[in-house]
């Protein structure tokens, strides 16, 4: 079973391994007008970050970015050209739909890249134009430096056209490695949890989210914050624990501790300023910040964090039948 102080060790050993490797010098001199990332799971939400970080650090942001999951890509009508990039990431390189989508794509003649763990099965490779590897293979279900090392190669790629982006995240992994692990204050209800982001840190609260469901099997709910105000608000009372990813910035996060407090539940407010770090990357600790709660919370309530609940004979005969 992982627990966080190898996931410490690993990760940031593993990304700074990952910075110290280029990616393939060609993917900057591709001309594109749209950039599509696609996963599933984890994955996904690695393809929501890399929209993110591509749309407001990119330099050249002619390339528009959007991402979709990988399912919904291969059963609806996405209109591809050879003008346009499809990123695809998968770790085990194994996933049914996120494989026809690479499929898919080079059919249209799109530029095709796959990123995926070290050992994934190379007959991918004949689907792709560009193979990025990220970290050796996980024993972990609920995948952790896998989503982290994705991540940085996207960076890296992004620091092709800005390299003060790239040196901020090197600067910033320095820093984690220092203050890691962080001080994680378990919620009081952990049956009735529910995550909120805004606009970045909408993905930590997804990821976070599941990530805790995969290792401690908690039915979380997680949300936008603008989202959340405009409806689920009303679910919260005083047996609920809130977690809160965003920033001292952001009015909207003052007006959901302010109704939060007044309907009595109990609120942790994980924001932006809690981190010592460079500001385009304060989201990352807070990522990392809701891994170390995931594998807490596994640790408390006694699940495996590494089998998928497959250690429970019910569990294993369902997933037996289940092709992903």
């Amino acid at each position: 079973m992982i627990n966080t102080g190898k996931l410490t060790s690993l990760l940031y050993s593993q990304d700074l391994n990952i910075l110290n490797s280029p990616i393939p010098t060609e993917l900057k001199n591709i001309r594109a007008n749209k950039i599509t990332f696609i996963g599933i799971g984890s994955s996904y939400w690695v393809a929501r970050f890399a929209e993110f970080l591509w749309r407001d650090y990119n330099a050249r942001a002619a390339i528009t970015s959007s991402a979709v999951q990988s399912f919904d890509f291969v059963r609806s009508k996405y209109v591809l050209s050879k003008n346009d990039i499809v990123v695809v990431f998968s770790h085990r390189g194994t996933k049914t739909f996120s494989m026809k989508a690479l499929d898919i794509a080079k059919r249209s003649e799109a530029t095709t890249v796959l990123v995926t763990g070290i050992g994934s099965p190379l007959t991918a490779n004949d689907k792709t134009d560009f193979r990025i590897e990220t970290c050796p293979q996980e024993n972990c279900g609920a995948f952790t430096i896998s989503l982290t090392s994705a991540i940085t190669r996207i960076i890296q790629w992004i620091g092709t056209y800005n390299a003060v982006f790239l040196e901020r995240l090197k600067d910033t992994t320095n820093l984690l490695e220092k203050e890691l692990p962080f001080k994680v204050h378990l919620p009081k209800f952990f049956a009735n949890l529910v995550i909120v982001g805004d606009l970045i840190h909408e993905i930590v609260a997804h990821e976070v989210a599941l990530k805790i469901s995969e290792t401690s099997y908690l039915p979380v709910r997680s949300f936008g914050l603008e989202e959340f105000l405009h409806g689920p608000r009303v679910t919260l009372d005083n047996k609920t624990s809130l977690i809160i990813f965003s920033s001292v910035q952001e009015p909207r996060r003052e007006a959901l501790i302010n109704y939060a407090k007044t309907i009595g539940c109990e609120i942790l407010d994980i924001h932006e300023n809690l981190f010592d770090l460079q500001m385009e990357f304060r989201w990352l600790a807070q990522l990392l910040w809701g891994q170390q709660l995931a594998l807490e919370l596994s640790r408390v309530l006694k699940t495996n964090p590494d089998t998928t609940r497959t250690d429970q004979h019910l569990y294993y005969e369902a997933k037996k039948a289940l092709s992903l």
